[in-house]
């Protein structure tokens, strides 16, 4: 087998997937990642737009591998783009926002939250030696 052949084989199978990724890209970017509608154009567009980019390269004569190499090219500019664009910090993990979020606390977690901090407070006021009768009061007026 002729290693001319051989190489032209395999430079073809990566124009083909350099497009088929550039198809699934543009699908997903237009239609939405899980919808129907790009499960379906993905199934019939990527075969019909690699097998026609494979037509055009076939016939494109002396320039076929520079016309072969566009999506080649377009691929690794995606890749650059991406390390070193405006999106580079996908390598590097972002620290989370800061958010002012706060959970919803359900009836049971504060009735033992409260209770909770009821015994700190009397642990609190045992430590300074204040009597049992005052612990309640002075509870009680913190709560307030």
């Amino acid at each position: 087998m002729n290693f001319e052949i051989f190489l032209f084989l395999l430079f073809m199978s990566f124009v083909s997937f350099a497009v088929g990724v550039i198809v699934w890209v543009a699908i997903m970017r237009f239609f939405g990642r899980g919808s129907r509608n790009a499960r379906i154009l993905s199934y019939i567009l990527i075969p019909i737009f690699a097998l026609g980019y494979n037509f055009l390269v076939l016939t494109a004569g002396k320039w076929r591998y520079l016309v072969g190499f566009i999506p080649i090219a377009l691929i690794i500019g995606y890749a650059l783009y991406y390390r070193f664009g405006n999106h580079g910090t996908y390598i590097e993990p972002q620290a989370k926002p800061e958010t002012d979020f706060q959970r919803r606390e359900s009836s049971k977690s504060r009735r033992i939250r409260e209770a909770r901090e009821k015994r700190a407070a009397e642990r609190e006021l045992r430590k300074h030696g204040k009597p049992k009768q005052k612990i309640n009061s002075a509870a009680e007026e913190e709560q307030e």
